[in-house]
């Protein structure tokens, strides 16, 4: 599918299916953004919908399903490329494709694994996304260990940066945690056993967790630490806006998580203690947009949580230097800014 006369004419009646488990119907990517080259969006959501779906989660029957009505959709009405967030619904696009024999590019957007696949997976999805057009990751890392682990060509990930508005805040005004305190929010590869041991050793400082309820497990809590567990997306960034500052502990110095967190705290202008990480590294300097501490070192975590609670002009700092870091470089502009470019390169928009 490449050049054939005017690009923009080609895509004047352009389609792009945009495959994700989001359910929300007013979630539509970037259709806004590019409204102005002719692009349309249809959207396939892998959300369960019977009885059926809903009992069978380990199959993830709706994911399955989803990546079939994308398919479907992409050869019905001629559509120039899939988009499919996630690398499960990128793997069953690209599989269906080439089943159905139907000519359209996909990008696998949001290639992203919390823990990678066995070998033996590894190698099924390798060989299921070898159609893929486009890998979206966003770090440094996950480029190179994504393409050794799945034996795909390095040239196919692009790594941008997780890009995205400032969260909403549910009454922004109005604390739902009173007093002064930290929090540490999220439960992707987190290390909440040495960050409960830090509590237990800073009593007179208030711990607010916003976890999964698997998070916390076994750990026996301390009466300084707060747990809230499923709180709704809005909820949690009011815990987050209305702290001292955020802690993440990560479990060890490769994990390529913890991006979505890290982004929203800078946009809120607030300061973070981070593990380190190669795989955040895209995100963090050490000492100008956080403090960063080794992996499972309480007495690290404990010292670099004592200088930040007890210097306000340095937490200050930090967090002024990360919201100019997110306002720069982790924006939706910048999503879009990629998006159009792949579709340059593909011949659906001119130059």
């Amino acid at each position: 599918m490449g050049n054939s006369g005017d690009s923009s004419a080609v895509w004047s009646s352009g389609l792009v299916v945009c495959c994700s488990e989001i359910g929300d119907p007013n979630w539509r990517w970037l259709e806004g953004p590019l409204s102005d080259t002719g692009i349309r969006f249809e959207f396939a959501r892998a959300v369960p919908r019977n009885t059926v779906e809903r009992r069978f989660k380990l199959l993830n029957l709706a994911r399955l399903r989803a990546a079939y009505e994308a398919v479907v959709i992409a050869r019905r009405k001629k559509a120039q490329a899939i988009v499919a967030h996630g690398p499960i619904l990128a793997a069953w696009c690209a599989l269906l494709v080439r089943v159905f024999r139907v000519r359209v590019r996909i990008v696998a957007h949001t290639f992203n694994f919390t823990e990678l696949p066995n070998s033996a997976e590894r190698l099924v999805l390798g060989w299921m996304l070898s159609n893929v057009d486009r890998l979206v990751v966003f770090s440094t890392l996950e480029r190179s260990l994504y393409a050794k682990s799945f034996d795909l060509p390095l040239e196919r990930f692009d790594v941008i940066k997780w890009g995205v508005r400032p969260p909403s805040v549910d009454s922004p005004e109005t604390p739902l945690e009173s007093g002064e305190y930290l929090c540490a929010i999220g439960g992707n590869a987190r290390d909440y056993e040495t960050l409960i041991q830090a509590a237990r050793q800073m009593p007179r400082i208030h711990f607010v967790c916003v976890v999964r309820p698997e998070s916390l497990r076994g750990l026996d809590i301390p009466a300084n630490v707060a747990v809230h567990t499923n709180l709704p997306f809005g909820h949690a960034m009011n815990i987050l806006a209305h702290s001292r500052f955020m802690v993440l502990p990560l479990l060890h110095s490769q994990v390529p998580c913890g991006h979505v967190t890290i982004v929203a705290a800078m946009h809120l202008g607030k300061a973070f203690i981070i593990t380190e990480s190669e795989g955040i590294r895209d995100y963090v300097l050490d000492g100008y947009n956080a403090l960063t501490v080794p992996p499972r070192s309480a007495s690290a975590l404990i010292e670099a949580i004592d200088r930040l609670w007890n210097d306000p002009a340095r937490c200050k700092s930090l967090a002024e230097c990360g919201k100019l870091f997110a306002a720069t470089e982790c924006t939706e502009e910048r999503v879009v800014e990629h998006f159009r470019s792949w579709l340059a390169d593909a011949g659906f928009l001119p130059r």
